[in-house]
């Protein structure tokens, strides 16, 4: 398996089918996917990871790949880029899923900004983003700190529902001094708050 990057704590590499049953532990189950309609079989999880890891190796050169902890070397979860639609057509995004148990440990948002420098660096683009449900406070605070911006829009499911979802952005050419937007912490209270008002006002409008 190639490694991809690193950061302090963790390997980034390609995901292998042996890596399929210990991502089942986050797909197959319903907690962890609450943000999404429902948990995945374990045929649904090899589909997924059939596109959007090894048919996006070969056909992008990049996907959603293993995050391993260094200090144990085990398999914690995914996180990579793929292309999803956003308003602005097929962007580069940053997704991520972790096992339950190595949440909150701050790893999710180390492996997504190592995915962010890497997506603006190496891989060249010139905007990469993640998109984000306004109910998913946990990842919308993992997109504020790792991006600069964010905007909110609304987009239909495959199901035909209509949606809220956040679009976080990062640009390379941004061209923004040191200090021109608040901190980490700061920008991701206030993505929460802007995801509550997006929240109340679909409450008031249905």
């Amino acid at each position: 398996m190639r490694e991809i990057l690193e950061t302090e704590r963790l390997t980034l590499r390609e995901i292998t089918k042996a890596d399929l049953p210990i991502l089942y532990r986050i797909f197959g189950n319903a907690e962890s996917m609450r943000f999404y309609p429902r948990a995945k079989s374990f045929e649904e999880t090899e589909a997924w990871f059939e596109k959007l890891a090894f048919r996006s190796y070969e056909e992008s050169g990049f996907g959603l790949w293993g995050v391993v902890e260094k200090a144990s070397g085990e398999l914690i979860g995914d996180c990579g880029v793929t292309l999803q639609p956003t308003p602005k057509g097929l962007e580069p995004e940053i997704g991520y899923h972790l096992r339950r148990e190595w949440l909150g440990r701050g790893y999710a948002a180390e492996a997504a900004a190592a995915c962010r420098d890497f997506g603006l660096g190496s891989l060249g683009f010139g905007r990469i983003v993640s998109i984000v449900s306004p109910e998913n406070i946990p990842s919308l605070r993992v997109a504020a700190r790792i991006h600069r911006r964010w905007e909110a829009y609304r987009t239909v499911t495959a199901a035909g529902a209509e949606v809220d979802r956040f679009l976080f952005i990062s640009d390379r050419n941004a061209g923004e001094p040191v200090g021109s937007t608040p901190n980490a912490e700061t920008r991701a209270a206030m993505a929460e708050a802007d995801a509550l008002l997006v929240m109340r006002r679909h409450e008031v409008e249905s």
